[in-house]
């Protein structure tokens, strides 16, 4: 009987995680082209224009979430839509996105519900300058 339980778990883990049992989550990281990631690391805002060039292309999206250094291919729910709609306004920028995650034979990917740019973090700003003292005013 056991041997039956451990058989059973690991088909079910070959399978993959049935859609009844997903997470949403909410990840923050970089839309990027993953081709040009994968093949030299390129990304960041100075990558915008040969993101676009791809995306219009044809190409599907990924996030970057380099604090985990992990990429998800951006997935669509259902078969003929847009996995790239929601973030296509947003390319090589810091976003967080929430969704369900899913992952096969090493590969991630993320079938995005909503996308929320993050915005940077200004500098912080010098301290101000302490007035210099005041003259009393004579009588």
């Amino acid at each position: 009987m056991r041997r039956l339980h451990l058989c059973m778990l690991a088909a079910a883990c070959a399978i993959g995680t049935p859609a009844g049992f997903a997470q949403e989550v909410t990840l923050k990281g970089e839309i990027v082209d993953p081709a040009s990631y994968l093949t030299s690391g390129r990304h960041g805002p100075e990558m915008e224009a040969t993101t676009y060039e791809a995306v219009d292309g044809g190409q599907s999206l990924a996030l970057l979430d380099e604090s985990a250094h992990a990429l998800y291919l951006l997935l669509a729910e259902e078969p003929g839509e847009d996995p790239n709609e929601l973030v296509y306004d947003v390319v090589n920028k810091v976003v967080k996105v929430t969704g369900t995650v899913v992952e096969r034979d090493g590969l991630r990917g993320i079938v995005v519900t909503a996308v929320e740019p993050v915005e940077a973090t200004p500098p912080p700003s010098p301290p101000a300058a302490a007035a210099p003292p005041t003259a009393l005013a004579a009588p």
